[in-house]
């Protein structure tokens, strides 16, 4: 939130996010799949309601102690705002690896979007929009 009360633009909100599983399911069925050093990225594009949605999928699995989860969603969390300017319409699924776990958000996030680059994406400029 910004001083004045008003929501920043970077803000996560829940239009921004994917809900169920069934959103979930389709992005991992139908879309592509880019794995890289610090995280896996599935993407759905164009997506069926022409929006720009996310999800970060963080679970036991990759740790067990909260705190590193929780430092990897922030860190997912700070890319997408970072990326979400210039992704088409599109659902994007985040999944990290071991690796995410001691990196810095300046890797992540060129891991991020090579990965993006990898499964197609064509980057939107400001103007064109």
């Amino acid at each position: 939130m910004t001083q004045d009360g008003q929501a920043s633009q970077k803000s996560f909100g829940r239009a921004a996010r994917l809900h169920c599983q069934s959103q979930f399911s389709l992005v991992r069925d139908s879309g592509v799949s880019s794995a890289g050093r610090y995280c896996v990225v599935n993407i759905l594009m164009p997506s069926p309601d022409q929006s720009r949605r996310a999800a970060f999928c963080i679970s036991r699995k990759f740790s067990p102690l909260a705190v590193e989860r929780n430092r990897a969603r922030r860190l997912f969390r700070e890319v997408y705002a970072v990326l979400q300017p210039e992704l088409p319409p599109s659902w994007v699924l985040f999944i990290p690896r071991k690796h995410i776990k001691t990196a810095k958000m300046a890797d992540v996030l060129g891991d991020a979007r090579g990965n993006l680059e990898r499964c197609g994406v064509r980057w939107q400029r400001e103007a064109e929009r």
